[in-house]
């Protein structure tokens, strides 16, 4: 390994914070991993349904979840 690779390694070993927070990325990752997953499926549902009040709604469900993504993403690349 090289030395600033190692010196990373260190660093993230003896600062607590910064495990958190890799953590936290983590958790953020598998969150957004089943809100792409919520959303496919609901734009699935989308196209298949034909009454127009239940499209509304479907499609604000649909808005909701690709803000909560997007609100995700950027907390992903702020760190």
């Amino acid at each position: 390994m090289k030395q600033k690779k190692l010196l990373e390694k260190l660093k993230t070993f003896f600062d607590s914070s910064a495990r958190e927070r890799e953590k936290q990325k983590s958790d953020v990752k598998n969150i957004l991993k089943k809100l792409k997953k919520r959303e496919r499926n609901l734009k699935k549902k989308l196209d298949s349904e034909d009454d127009v009040d239940k499209r509304n709604s479907i499609q604000k469900k649909i808005d909701v979840v690709y803000a909560q993504r997007k609100k995700g993403i950027k907390l992903i690349k702020e760190e």
